[in-house]
């Protein structure tokens, strides 16, 4: 059994963006399991010849002591509308390999492609993404999100997005928003705001 995992996007061969996942791993298996880990996230994988070209999702399932690495090819789902959907007790705070509480949460989209997760009142994620919003100028993402995905980490880092708390009354200050993850970067196109559904 794996209660934990890792997605990371490869382009052609070559993993990307690995110190933040690096780093997030680490936190959450120590937080987890009680210890530092003794064994590195990417030790010993090595790439199968047809998932050398491309843009390739690599899940990395592990627990206290084993790990587990799948590949697929990855074609980006295309989202088109988003429904706000509210909880007050979900937490996901690491990538964790049971997900039924986002399932049910996500089952509540109706005619949607994706869910807003709106807990205790503030806006966080998606069923799968963080998500930055664009205010004309800038973009924004969620200060206290479900799962403090890589690439935020990286985005904000970089100064490319900036944080704040954010409620469903802000969403009318906002033209479009992106859902962004390892495998979702910056360089897709914006959902207009208008596309969400109360």
């Amino acid at each position: 059994m794996y209660p934990l995992f890792e997605s990371l996007c490869v382009q052609d061969g070559i993993i990307l963006n690995t110190q933040w996942h690096k780093d997030r791993f680490q936190k959450a298996y120590l937080q987890n399991f009680g210890y530092l880990t003794s064994f590195d996230l990417l030790e010993g994988i090595s790439i199968p010849v047809k998932f050398n070209q491309g843009k390739v999702k690599l899940r990395i399932r592990y627990n206290h002591k084993h790990r587990d690495f799948h590949f697929e090819h990855y074609h980006m789902k295309e989202i088109q509308s988003l429904r706000l959907v509210y909880t007050e007790e979900l937490n996901y705070s690491h990538k964790y390999s049971r997900r039924e509480n986002l399932e049910s949460l996500f089952d509540q989209r109706g005619d949607c492609d994706e869910i807003l997760i709106i807990k205790n009142g503030r806006i966080t994620d998606s069923s799968y993404s963080n998500v930055v919003f664009f205010d004309g100028q800038d973009w924004w993402t969620p200060k206290d999100p479900l799962l403090e995905g890589t690439c935020r980490a990286r985005l904000l880092n970089q100064g490319i997005i900036k944080q704040s708390f954010l409620k469903v009354r802000d969403l009318k200050n906002f033209e479009g928003l992106k859902l962004i993850n390892a495998m979702r970067d910056m360089d897709q196109p914006m959902i207009p705001i208008n596309r969400l559904k109360y």
